[in-house]
Order: structure tokens, then C-alpha cells, then sequence
């Protein structure tokens, strides 16, 4: 196999693993997500040692290029997701602390002396 279809194929699977974390983070598996994320950074890694150059054929520089509009808008995709994962889970700390609030300022009432009146 030549390095310019090599190229191709490392373009090929940057894009199927852009799609299975665009598709886990649809499904909201971040976990899942987070795993696949290292294979893709790897994947990633792996073309910086494969530049298109002159040499490489319009045809090969054509079919990179639409990889990588591909995988672009996937990781929009997905940042658009985990963004808002991310307000999801700001709203719901918020809410703990809030309750930790009540429960710390309640927690400091004597409620028998409520019940009875009593004053201190």
C-alpha cells in the first residue's frame, strides 16, 4: 500500500470513530465516549506524520478534504452535545448545593422548640 492511500485510510477511520463518538454522545453514553476518545486522538496523532503534499494526486487531496469537512462537522456535532451535557450537569450541582443549603440551615433549627414554642 502506498503512503497516499495509506493517508486515505487513516482519513477513513478518523472519520468512522468522529461518527461512533458523535453517535454515543447522542446517545448520552459519556463514558463510552471518553474511551473511544483516546483511540480517536491516536488516530489523529497518527496523519501528522503524513502530510498531503505536491506530489499527492488532486483526486487523493479531494477525498481527504471531504474526510475532514466530515469529521469537522461530527466533532460541532459533538461539542454542541457535550455542551450541553455540560449545562445539565451545572444545573443539577446547583441544585445539590442549594439543597445542601436548606439542609444545613434547617439543621441548625431546634424544630422542638418550634413545636412548642419555646423561645431562645
Amino acid at each position: 500500500m502506498d503512503q497516499h492511500q495509506y493517508l486515505v485510510n487513516e482519513y477513513q477511520l478518523i472519520l468512522t470513530l468522529s461518527e461512533q463518538m458523535l453517535r454515543l454522545a447522542k446517545e448520552e453514553k459519556w463514558d463510552e465516549l471518553v474511551e473511544l476518545e483516546v483511540s480517536y486522538l491516536k488516530a489523529v496523532e497518527a496523519t501528522t506524520t503524513l502530510p498531503v503534499s505536491e506530489s499527492t494526486s488532486m483526486a487523493i487531496q479531494y477525498e481527504v478534504r471531504k474526510y475532514l469537512r466530515q469529521i469537522l462537522d461530527n466533532e460541532n456535532m459533538i461539542k454542541t452535545l457535550l455542551q450541553a451535557r455540560m449545562n445539565q450537569l451545572t444545573e443539577l450541582i446547583g441544585q445539590s448545593s442549594r439543597q445542601q443549603q436548606v439542609n444545613m440551615t434547617y439543621g441548625k433549627i431546634d424544630l422542638r422548640s418550634i413545636a412548642f414554642g419555646d423561645r431562645q
